[in-house]
C-alpha cells in the first residue's frame, strides 16, 4: 500500500500559519494593503495553481516600504524554524496507524520556504518519501510508482484539498483512490467532482476509509 498525501491544509494548518506569518510584516510597519499588493503582483502560475515566492514577496514589500530586506528575511526565517505548532491535532494518530514506507508527502511549490515548513514540522521522519514539486502532482506520483515498482493491484491513495490535483492524478492513474480533504480550517472549499472517490473533513475519516477498503 502507498498513501500519497498533501501537506498544506491536510497535515498543516496553513490558514493559521499565514495569519501568524503576516503578523511579522505588520509588526515591521507593512500595511495589509502593501502586503496583499506585493503578494499577488507578480505571482507565478503552474497550471491553475499560484506558486508563492516568499523571497520575492519580502523583497517587493521592503522596496515599497524602504525597509532593510535582510532584517525582514531574518525574522521570516526565525519564524519558520519551528512549525510544529501548525500540525493538525489528528495527524499524529493518523501517521501512527501506518508504516513509514506506506506514507509519502507530495507537496506543491518547490521553494526553500516550503522545505522549511515541512522539515521543521516534526513529522518529516514519519514519511519514506517527501516530494516537493513545481508541477501537478501526478508526474511525481508516477515517478514514485515506477521507482517502487508498485503494481496495478496495489492499494494506492491520494489525499489533497485541491480538485485540480485530484483530477490530474485520477485521469493519469484511475486505479488510485482519491480523497478530497475539506477541513473547516481549509483555505479552499472546492466542490467534490467526478474524480473524487471520497470526501472527508478529518484524517480520522480518511483512516477509516483506508482501513475499510483494505491494505
Amino acid at each position: 500500500m502507498k498513501i500519497f498525501i498533501d501537506f498544506d491544509d491536510v497535515l498543516f494548518n496553513t490558514k493559521r500559519f499565514k495569519e501568524d506569518y503576516y503578523e511579522i510584516f505588520r509588526k515591521n510597519g507593512i500595511s495589509k494593503e502593501v502586503l496583499e499588493k506585493c503578494y499577488y503582483e507578480p505571482m507565478e502560475r503552474v497550471g491553475e495553481i499560484d506558486r508563492y515566492d516568499p523571497a520575492g514577496h519580502v523583497e517587493r514589500m521592503c522596496r515599497a516600504n524602504n525597509i532593510a530586506t535582510a532584517d525582514l528575511q531574518e525574522d521570516m526565517l526565525g519564524f519558520i524554524a519551528d512549525t510544529k505548532r501548525y500540525i493538525f491535532e489528528d495527524v499524529e494518530g493518523f501517521l501512527g496507524s501506518f508504516k513509514k514506507e506506506e506514507l509519502c508527502i507530495v507537496s506543491f511549490s518547490d521553494t526553500e520556504f516550503q522545505r522549511f515548513k515541512i522539515f521543521n514540522s516534526g513529522i518529516a521522519g514519519n514519511f519514506q518519501d517527501i516530494e516537493i514539486v513545481n508541477e501537478l502532482k501526478a508526474k511525481a506520483i508516477g515517478k514514485i510508482i515506477k521507482k517502487k515498482g508498485l503494481s496495478e493491484d496495489e492499494h494506492l491513495y491520494f489525499i489533497d484539498d485541491r480538485v485540480e490535483q485530484i483530477g490530474d492524478v485520477k485521469e493519469r492513474f484511475p486505479q488510485i483512490k482519491t480523497i478530497l480533504m475539506k477541513r473547516k480550517e481549509g483555505r479552499y472549499k472546492d466542490q467534490k467532482n467526478k474524480y473524487c472517490d471520497f470526501e472527508c473533513s478529518s484524517l480520522k475519516q480518511v483512516k477509516k476509509i483506508i482501513k475499510t477498503n483494505g491494505k
